[in-house]
């Protein structure tokens, strides 16, 4: 299993439309051949902080969803609604 997490910090005059966006993208992407789990969560402490946290059977299904038309799009305008840049990590878990 691989494990992303994006850190996003967004502009309170973008918020509606990145939620909008990115609703849509998480509805699909949850269809995706290879997505285990694909969720969005706001900090209680920043608002306008947002956590996305993926997790996908390998990396083959990773580069799949990194060609989809709506993340995609949704990379396009981050830009436009970002107050600083989106954190990225990746991961695995331990095995034991």
């Amino acid at each position: 299993m691989k494990i992303i997490q994006a850190t996003f910090y967004i502009k309170e005059e973008k918020r509606a439309q990145f939620l909008t966006e990115v609703t849509a993208l998480i509805a699909a992407t949850r269809s995706e051949e290879g997505c285990l789990s694909y969720n969005l969560y706001e900090s209680v402490e920043a608002k306008n902080q947002f956590v996305m946290i993926e997790n996908w059977e390998n990396q083959a299904a990773i580069e799949r969803h990194n060609q989809s038309p709506l993340l995609k799009q949704l990379f396009a305008n981050m830009a436009d609604y970002a107050a600083k840049p989106t954190a990225l990590s990746f991961s695995e878990p331990v095995k034991q």
